[in-house]
């Protein structure tokens, strides 16, 4: 009876077990991959609230969210914004003719330059980042 009684005990711990190697991982909401230096309790970074989103945000609104991130000093995430307000302005400057498009292209790639300098935290002060802002504007408006 006791050997029985053992018997019935391992097989039902050897049929329990599961292969790992059949079997799916399957992933749950919890789910996460850690970044490098990402502790397991920290919640993964999400998109800024003040950060424009959609397709009817305008270069103007990326630059003033730039303008403001470099304000509070958030380098890396006033360049971003940069980037998008170049890739915004470049899509408002399809339209325009010869020298008039030379000129944006001049500019736009001027604002690249200072997107890499404020990346770098080389440059802070906004005064030529808003003179470069304004002149594109002003193009892609008439």
């Amino acid at each position: 009876m006791k050997q029985l009684f053992t018997a019935a005990l391992l097989s039902v711990l050897f049929f329990s077990c599961s292969d790992t190697a059949t079997q799916t991982e399957s992933a749950t909401a919890t789910d996460q991959q850690l970044a490098p230096g990402q502790d397991v309790g920290t919640e993964p970074m999400g998109m800024d609230e003040t950060a424009p989103m959609g397709e009817s945000a305008t270069s103007a609104t990326y630059f003033d969210a730039a303008l403001n991130d470099l304000e509070a000093t958030r380098m890396a995430t006033a360049a971003d914004n940069l980037q998008l307000g170049i890739s915004a302005l470049e899509q408002e400057g399809v339209s325009l003719q010869d020298s008039a498009h030379q000129e944006l292209k001049t500019v736009i790639e001027q604002l690249e330059n200072i997107t890499d300098r404020v990346r770098t935290g080389e440059i802070t002060d906004q005064t030529e980042i808003k003179q470069l802002i304004d002149r594109a504007e002003m193009m892609v408006q008439e």
